[in-house]
């Protein structure tokens, strides 16, 4: 399914927040991003609101330790559990992806919150990614999932009940949503000693975009192959566009066929780390999005105005890690920086 607003430069909030509240961290995201609010992560509250454990709950062999703070899979009963996730999946059986309570504090809230339908557009999720998934949980030999052709498939299979359970909640509030897949571990595809390469890892991301049951997002880290990413159905791609933001020039030529299909770029040009945030101002972000556009386009052989028409802005990392104070800021600074590139490029009046 895909999304039929116009994103023009809408501010979108990236990953999870470091509140130990959710209501606050609820309305300090709908405050800033009351277009497209997102459901965040709020690892702070218990390590099950981490992104590891809300994607690894209900996998078969999954064992949280939430005093820990680890996951690792019990590799007989996973492989006991193949065929149950399996049978699943080709039912559609979207129960066996949900998610409790305690996992899910953010998404209670934000589904609670009194009705704003004048403002929004769109909601937004976000679960870690299949290949990330699959090399990042490790069996009780230390051995991560990927090595397991069966295990990997059941990771996949996973995230896409996952992705229609989330899908589904969100869908109480809005028709139109977005779920944006994770991949921080891109990065591995490039090293030979990896059991995937960058043909395995793209047709596992090919399938599960295309099993999402509503619009679907990549969120790639540092190291992502721009050849193997833009081809792939994904209707939004999410990068840090403040230290990377030129890591996409050598497949320019692809970014035409992106936007023809429908594509949109969700620029993370808000810094990661809160002491140079706080040194950048939405004026010099402004200036570094026109710059970078211009040079894509150039790039591309595509129009200014088709990318940016196509491009959200958000923050280039998530913001779990920062005090809540600094979170806040970054959330701030994202909005007044949208704010200015839509007065830019006249996709709305400037802010008194």
């Amino acid at each position: 399914m895909t999304l039929t607003l116009t994103p023009a430069c809408l501010p979108l909030l990236r990953g999870g927040l470091p509140h130990r509240s959710a209501t606050e961290a609820i309305e300090a995201m709908l405050a800033a991003t009351p277009e497209i609010p997102a459901w965040p992560s709020l690892p702070a509250l218990s390590y099950r609101e981490s992104v590891v454990a809300q994607a690894a709950y209900g996998l078969p062999g999954a064992l949280i330790d939430a005093d820990r703070e680890r996951v690792f899979i019990e590799r007989s009963l996973a492989e006991q559990g193949v065929a149950q996730v399996g049978l699943a999946y080709l039912r559609g059986d979207d129960v066996f992806g949900a998610l409790p309570d305690e996992y899910a504090t953010g998404l209670d809230v934000l589904l609670a919150h009194p009705d704003e339908a004048d403002e929004i557009q769109a909601l937004k999720g976000e679960l870690l990614g299949p290949v990330s998934l699959s090399l990042l949980l490790s069996d009780d030999q230390a051995k991560p999932l990927a090595y397991d052709t069966a295990l990997r498939e059941m990771v996949l299979q996973h995230t896409g009940l996952r992705m229609r359970w989330i899908a589904d909640q969100l869908k109480t509030r809005c028709d139109q949503v977005l779920i944006c897949l994770d991949e921080p571990f891109l990065d591995a595809l490039n090293n030979p000693l990896c059991p995937l390469d960058w043909a395995d890892g793209a047709e596992m991301l090919q399938r599960a975009a295309e099993a999402a049951p509503v619009g679907c997002g990549l969120i790639v880290g540092p190291g992502a192959q721009w050849e193997y990413i833009l081809p792939l159905p994904f209707q939004v791609l999410v990068f840090d566009a403040f230290e990377h933001g030129a890591d996409m020039l050598p497949a320019a030529g692809l970014l035409a066929g992106f936007l023809e299909r429908g594509g949109w770029l969700a620029w993370g040009l808000i810094p990661a780390d809160p002491l140079v945030n706080a040194h950048e101002r939405p004026e010099m972000l402004a200036e570094r999005f026109v710059a970078l556009v211009t040079r894509l386009a150039e790039a591309a052989q595509v129009d200014v105005e088709r990318i940016s028409g196509a491009s959200l802005i958000t923050n280039a990392t998530s913001l779990h890690s920062f005090i809540p104070a600094d979170a806040l800021s970054a959330l701030q600074c994202c909005t007044a920086t949208a704010h200015l590139i839509q007065s830019l490029y006249g996709f709305t009046k400037p802010k008194e």
